[in-house]
């Protein structure tokens, strides 16, 4: 299984992998730290699951935007698509659902949240 982490905050990237290495199954994580990374990532590489964070940077473009334009690729359509991010008011999770994230994941990270998400998702041993 490949993973790739879309974050450009190192201190969160190394927060994920360190959470991932408790997941009881092959995979392999690659990292962009932001969108015009991801979107080059992907067109060169095929990716299993993405973790998304939704502010990528000044002038860049939303992880929400790049989840939408990853959705529009044939390659792309059904991958899994998770929603990490900061924003947890009341609405958030809906709101980032209904633009197309197939899971969401608030932080400050929850590791037992993070594993639950992917095991169901991939019917996996923790």
């Amino acid at each position: 299984m490949k993973i790739l982490i879309v974050e450009d905050n190192e201190i969160n990237v190394k927060i994920l992998e360190l959470m991932l290495r408790k997941l009881n199954f092959d995979y392999q994580v690659s990292v962009a730290c932001d969108a015009d990374s991801a979107i080059s990532i992907t067109k060169a590489d095929f990716f299993d699951l993405i973790l998304m964070d939704i502010n990528l940077g000044n002038g860049q473009m939303t992880g929400t935007e790049v989840m939408k334009l990853l959705k529009n690729e044939d390659a792309y359509r059904a991958i899994p698509i998770y929603a990490v991010t900061c924003y947890n008011l009341p609405g958030d999770r809906e709101k980032f659902l209904e633009a197309g994230f197939d899971k969401y994941i608030p932080k400050p990270l929850s590791q037992d949240m993070l594993l639950q998400e992917i095991t169901e998702e991939y019917s996996v041993q923790k």
